[in-house]
């Protein structure tokens, strides 16, 4: 259950009635993302996200957190799974990788959504799995095949199309560069091909600016800050100065695609969301003892 707890609020009160929003889509230990009952049924993409902050905040306690965990762990899919055939779902399920959704039917009153896999959310339910070091044993496997599809999906170039639900690139290794950022399994396996995809979008996001303005707020602050969670300060002035040029009148930054509704073209997005992102990677973070997750070197190469 959430903690309330005040005094692991860091932001006061706004990160209270952030937590209270959060807490209002809870279902046991799952969240969803959508309010109000609408038929859609929590996801791991949420679930992992939510209970990631909250506990992070001191607003959510090791057990709790643990519970989360197992429930995530259910999401994998098993060996015997084979794809849906609703049009869109993966045509491959990968063992032991999280499921969008659950396929339990345990939440009452919301529909199937069909068995498939997203690169982003299972970046963001595999970060919440390993902050429960209590489940080590239990999360092996899961743990195991999940860096191994993201791996693939990195070293494949598949993420430069986006994902199922990410329509941006800059999602998918901001999502990856957190898991490096904190974990030192997740660096090994992920940090090398990471630079080097970095890299490479990082050359294609200069020359289209160059071709035509400062581009996508969102996308310029999510390199930055992958690139802070990379230790790799090269071109961060430059990304910052960009990102200022794209700050509007008001002082926030335009609304800019960040979720999709799936395969279909309806898009999620906000000015208040592309702001905190910007604001954060304006923030420049120092490389001192204040509990921050740790940053890899460069030099962290994939095995």
């Amino acid at each position: 259950m959430l903690q309330s707890s005040p005094e692991g609020w860091s932001g006061g009160g706004l990160v209270a009635r952030l937590a209270s929003q959060i807490e209002a889509v809870r279902w046991r230990w799952r969240y969803r993302f959508f309010p109000h009952g609408n038929g859609f049924p929590a996801d791991t993409d949420c679930t992992g996200m939510a209970a990631g902050a909250l506990y992070g905040h001191g607003l959510l306690s090791a057990a709790d957190l643990a519970a989360c965990v197992r429930d995530l762990l259910d999401s994998a899919a098993p060996t015997d799974m084979v794809a849906s055939c609703r049009p869109g779902d993966d045509a491959v399920l990968v063992p032991g990788v999280p499921l969008v959704y659950w396929e339990d039917g345990a939440e009452p009153g919301t529909w199937r959504r069909g068995r498939k896999h997203d690169a982003v959310a299972c970046a963001n339910a595999l970060y919440t799995v390993q902050l429960s070091g209590s489940l080590a044993t239990e999360a092996a496997e899961f743990i195991a095949a999940s860096h191994r599809y993201l791996a693939g999906h990195l070293v494949s170039g598949r993420y430069l199309a986006g994902t199922r639900y990410y329509p941006s690139p800059d999602a998918f290794l901001y999502a990856l560069s957190r898991l490096c950022a904190r974990f030192p399994t997740s660096a090994r396996m992920l940090s090398g091909p990471l630079h080097q995809a970095f890299s490479e979008r990082e050359a294609t996001a200069c020359a289209r600016a160059l071709a035509g303005g400062p581009g996508n707020a969102l996308d310029i602050a999510l390199r930055t800050l992958t690139a802070d969670n990379l230790s790799r300060t090269a071109g961060q002035a430059e990304r910052r100065l960009l990102l200022a040029q794209t700050q509007q009148a008001d002082g926030s930054w335009p609304a800019c695609p960040y979720y999709r509704m799936g395969r279909f073209p309806v898009y999620f997005g906000s000015s208040y969301l592309t702001s905190v992102f910007a604001w954060k990677a304006l923030h420049v973070r120092e490389n001192s003892g204040t509990g921050r997750p740790r940053r890899l070197p460069a030099d962290v190469a994939a095995p």
